[in-house]
């Protein structure tokens, strides 16, 4: 059971359909690399070749040798040209029948040494040290991460192979009746030429096999890492973002904790949006979060969520600081910091003919559940409890009492004075029985 579980796994990593896009586009680039490092390989076996052919050949195989030496170069200018001016699925094709034309090349030279030296037998092609050749296919395979073109190359050996042995075996062969005769003469030694050579190939090409497996699996793996520290990035400062690869396991399990919650929004954002144009409106949208977005980074915050032109930014998620001092004093900084940033923003909108936008800010610290929230399909890290409530009833109230920036006063008792406050009347809001105490920060 185990044994089907991991050949079930190693199949579902090779699937490249099952691969998220971005190891998919990875994965391919690295192909096509391997794709065109292999045809510079086939330039150099070229040159070997030819040396081989014209220095160690006699007079009477050199016109066949160069007919095969053609051949072989033929087939690899115009792989080159394949792979710089085809599509990917000409390429593909192409590799498939480069694979099979190389096979077919190698027996026929195998076979025309058979059959041109005198007093020799179809023992002396299954001993011929031309069939290391037959490795050279299997090799590329390695460079091109494709396991497919290993077992396509080791059946093609397999065929020509055993089809040759059926034949000798079937004909006149010497057999030899120790090492030294199968080495030092004509004569074969059985027990090698039936399961020594396959044994060795078959090895040979399990080690590659397992290579192009094992790179595939890392290149998925650093992917799929690298794909879930992008998506983290979003929502986490890029110091709790190493923290949380390093431990995946911190998202895993929610709990109950302190937590500063921060509310944003844009004032009159709706009639705003009514006489811009689409464009023109998702480029402010995308503008206002990404300044919005660095203020909670650079703050140490959690980026929650957006709720259309809203914002909701926790402090002290996934973990909470040593003390809830210190995640609510990088709350309410996060917030002196986005009316800054704001301003400096608006002068820039206001030179470019721009109306200026205004914002209030709800920042509230209190108990609430953090974790993993969903089910199997969708699910997402927040915060939930009446905290978050309370948070959004205090931005809300920026509204009624005409304030930009408004914090509790359970927020107000964890900053040690560090800011100046200006304390407002109690106000009564929606889900609370008693009216809540609330306090503006003034930043300017």
């Amino acid at each position: 059971m185990n044994l089907f579980r991991s050949i079930k796994n190693a199949l579902h990593t090779l699937d490249r359909k099952s691969m998220p896009e971005s190891v998919l586009e990875v994965l391919n680039a690295e192909e096509h690399h391997g794709i065109i490092i292999t045809n510079y390989f086939r330039y150099l076996i070229s040159f070997f070749f030819a040396v081989q052919v014209i220095a160690n050949l006699d007079a009477g195989d050199k016109t066949t040798n160069l007919i095969a030496l053609s051949i072989y170069l033929l087939l690899t200018v115009s792989h080159t040209i394949v792979i710089r001016t085809c599509p990917g699925s000409i390429i593909s094709i192409f590799n498939y029948t480069t694979l099979i034309a190389e096979y077919i090349l190698i027996l026929l030279i195998l076979l025309f040494y058979t059959f041109t030296t005198p007093n020799v037998d179809l023992g002396f092609t299954l001993k011929n040290p031309i069939n290391l050749f037959f490795l050279f296919p299997i090799i590329y395979s390695l460079l091109q991460f494709r396991i497919r073109f290993v077992f396509i190359g080791l059946f093609l050996f397999y065929l020509f192979y055993f089809t040759i042995l059926w034949f000798a075996v079937s004909g006149e062969l010497t057999y030899a009746r120790h090492w030294g005769e199968y080495v030092s003469g004509h004569a074969v030694l059985l027990e090698d030429i039936i399961t020594g050579k396959p044994s060795l190939y078959f090895c040979f090409s399990v080690v590659i096999a397992m290579g192009i497996f094992r790179t595939v699996s890392m290149v998925r793996r650093i992917g799929i890492a690298e794909g879930q520290k992008t998506e983290l990035s979003r929502y986490f400062s890029p110091k709790i973002v190493t923290e949380m690869m390093e431990n995946p396991r911190t998202l895993e399990s929610g709990n109950r904790q302190i937590v500063s919650i921060l509310f944003l929004d844009i004032r009159n954002f709706t009639s705003m949006s009514e006489n811009m144009d689409p464009r023109e409106l998702s480029k402010l949208l995308s503008e206002f979060r990404n300044i919005m977005m660095e203020c909670v980074f650079e703050n140490n915050g959690t980026l929650d969520k957006y709720i259309g032109d809203a914002v909701m930014a926790t402090f002290g998620t996934p973990h909470p600081s040593p003390s809830a001092e210190v995640d609510a004093r990088n709350a309410v900084g996060c917030g002196v910091i986005m009316q800054k940033r704001l301003s400096e923003w608006n002068f820039l909108r206001k030179s470019e003919g721009k109306a200026p936008i205004s914002i209030g800010i709800g920042i509230h610290t209190g108990e609430v559940f953090a974790g993993n929230i969903g089910n199997e399909l969708h699910r997402e890290y927040t915060v939930i409890g009446d905290s978050v409530n309370t948070a959004s009833r205090i931005e809300s109230l920026c509204k009624v009492l005409k304030k930009s920036f408004l914090i509790s006063k359970e927020t107000m008792e964890l900053l040690g004075g560090k800011y100046t406050l200006n304390k407002m009347p109690r106000v009564k809001v929606k889900g609370k029985e008693e009216p809540l105490q609330v306090y503006e920060v003034m930043w300017s």
